[in-house]
């Protein structure tokens, strides 16, 4: 078995990568009346993914789906489709993945994948900015996987040398797509590492020695990374800059997406004793605003609603 290496204080390196094939009334204001700010947040919860207009704050159903099988979803990078998983009844030994048309619900495309070790069911996955490939999100098993969109695994990432220490890569580590092919992903608790088509080559875009950090997401544009370090929300950028916090709190953040301008930030983060979470939108500004009590924050809320919207899935902000 061929092991990728990665050498300590090295930007980069060759790497063989083919291994055998509610609502707290202290929180800040809502958005109710519009807030001024543009686009559209789809946020999930329990069989219905939301659509609000954050211009108007009007919400509607965007798309529901059977919560028995289903896996998760995501948006594509130029926001034209959404790429779902799920069990499929009486197969335990494969994903089904479906590519759906967001301007009119229509599929485009499906496949079932089956990894190259173990039997996942209900994996997630990621289609390429150029909508050929999809990043098939770690296993414990498996690692990260780049297949075609007939399941085919095209490059396989298990585990990787780090100074002569093999690290296997886990369910604990995320990875992500760049807009132009790369991928992104997390190693052993430590670091972040880049791989660009076609993708025989690592590079190291930073070492991380935080306690606790992940929940990563890209800038559209792909200059910048927002992450959870220590309870709070961070954004670094991509030259392997120093991360900058952008939100503080009695509590803490769990994730942040980008706008599609990148100028904001959806953030999620509990309002109250809930088990689900809300979302708050903050200025991407690189400074630091406080989720509990900052004016610049807006938690997300509809017209309809006299309580914050409940997110318990993936979250996305569309033009």
């Amino acid at each position: 078995m061929k092991i990728a290496a990665l050498s300590p204080g090295m930007a980069a390196l060759a790497a063989l990568l083919f291994l055998s094939c509610s609502k707290n009334d202290q929180a800040p204001g809502n958005g109710n009346g519009g807030t001024g700010i543009q686009g559209t947040l789809l946020y999930t919860f329990v069989g219905t993914v939301s659509a609000l207009d954050l211009n108007s704050n009007e919400e509607r159903v965007y798309f529901t789906y059977n919560t028995y099988g289903f896996g998760d979803w995501h948006m594509s990078h130029d926001y034209q489709y959404r790429l779902l998983s799920e069990r499929e009844p009486g197969v335990y030994n494969a994903t089904k993945f479906t590519l759906v048309k967001n301007t009119d619900g229509i599929i485009a495309d499906e496949f079932d994948y089956m990894e190259p070790h173990g039997n996942g069911t209900g994996l997630r996955g990621q289609l390429s900015p150029d909508h050929a490939k999809v990043l098939i999100e770690p296993t414990l098993e498996s690692g990260v996987v780049i297949s075609d969109r007939e399941g085919n695994h095209l490059h396989h990432f298990e585990a990787i040398d780090v100074g002569g220490t093999t690290i296997a890569l886990g369910i604990g580590d995320e990875a992500l797509w760049l807009p132009d092919n790369s991928i992104l992903f997390t190693l052993g608790d430590r670091y972040i590492l880049k791989s660009s088509p076609p993708y025989n080559q690592l590079s190291l875009v930073r070492e991380m020695p935080y306690t606790q950090w992940g929940s990563l997401a890209v800038s559209p544009d792909g200059t910048q990374l927002a992450m959870q370090i220590d309870l709070h929300i961070y954004v670094m950028n991509l030259d392997g800059g120093e991360p900058v916090q952008v939100t503080t709190s009695k509590g803490a953040e769990l994730s942040a997406q980008f706008s599609p301008d990148g100028k904001h930030l959806a953030v999620g983060k509990k309002y109250g004793d809930i088990s689900y979470f809300n979302l708050a939108i903050v200025p991407n500004d690189g400074k630091v605003y406080n989720m509990d009590t900052d004016d610049a924050v807006r938690v997300v809320q509809s017209n309809d609603d006299n309580i914050p919207a409940a997110v318990s899935g993936s979250y996305f902000w569309v033009p």
